[in-house]
């Protein structure tokens, strides 16, 4: 077996398979985010008859950019809306604020899309908005189409960021922010358990302290027996109960970005794999 262990370690160094296969990164999808683009919440309007007042709900969805579907739901608005009999425009939006999801060509954004910027003041001390952010990218490139394997282990890797603290749960915003690997449209099992992983609370690379404001997060994920065949995919969630006093510090709750997803060899099998390639070798010469 000694004689064998240098051919080992060569084998392993010209393939590179020690370190995983990567199979998404911005090689093969630089445009993942790519171009300016969101999913904004515009809050309903507001009931007929409100002389001055404040107005919760509203979600929006669509695709973003060439490769993400998204969803943002939760807002405000504070105005009036008296009867047409009465004034010539019956509604008037004095400010409004919503979730967002977006592209900026380098990231994705869950933020808070304000207008105008004074609707922090004007919400008022003690009103608190629910928002939530959901954003699903399809591996499904022509020639790039990512399909898991079974029984295979799977490192999603990217930088996180949450501006300002808005992903502190210091400040009460009982905030989450979660990840799911999908296989066709079906979650798969994270090792850590579960299928969905809250990045809030992990320990991001190069970062100290729980839950920090950014780093990089490096999760894995472990498929089954069976897989469907289809591409495969990503999700995100986010959400947090945002008070007034807490809009003022900023308006980006989180963003993502330099994603990649690697393949992992399982340990017993690629110590079989590399010993059996190097005695080949060896009895080859």
């Amino acid at each position: 077996m000694k004689c064998c262990l240098p051919l080992l370690w060569a084998f392993m160094a010209i393939t590179g398979i020690a370190g995983g296969q990567t199979l998404i990164d911005g090689t093969n999808y630089p445009d993942l985010f790519g171009g300016s683009d969101s999913v904004t919440v515009t809050a309903p309007s507001l009931p007929d008859g409100t002389l001055l007042g404040v107005h919760l709900g509203g979600s929006a969805t669509g695709e973003l950019g060439n490769h993400w579907n998204a969803t943002a739901t939760g807002g405000a608005v504070l105005g009036s809306n008296l009867p047409d009999i009465l004034v010539t425009v019956p509604e008037e939006r004095l400010a409004e604020t919503g979730a967002q999801v977006a592209l900026d060509g380098t990231s994705l954004l869950f933020n808070i899309n304000n207008s105008p910027a004074s609707i922090l003041g004007s919400l008022g001390v003690g009103l608190s908005l629910a928002l939530n952010w959901d954003a699903t990218v399809t591996f499904d490139e022509p020639g790039e189409m990512l399909v898991l394997a079974p029984n295979t282990i799977y490192q999603v890797s990217f930088d996180v960021y949450g501006e300002n603290g808005l992903l502190e749960s210091t400040l009460g915003l009982a905030p989450s922010f979660g990840l799911q690997l999908l296989d066709g449209g079906s979650a798969v099992d994270a090792a850590a358990g579960g299928t969905l992983v809250n990045i809030i609370g992990l320990q991001l690379l190069g970062v100290v302290g729980s839950p920090p404001e950014s780093g990089r997060a490096v999760v894995q994920f472990e498929t089954g027996n069976t897989v469907s065949g289809n591409a495969a995919g990503l999700r995100f969630t986010g959400s947090a109960l945002v008070p007034a006093t807490a809009l003022g510090i900023g308006t980006q709750f989180a963003s993502v970005s330099n994603l990649s997803i690697t393949q992992i060899p399982e340990p017993s099998s690629l110590l079989l794999g590399l010993l059996g390639a190097a005695v080949g070798f060896k009895r080859r010469r």
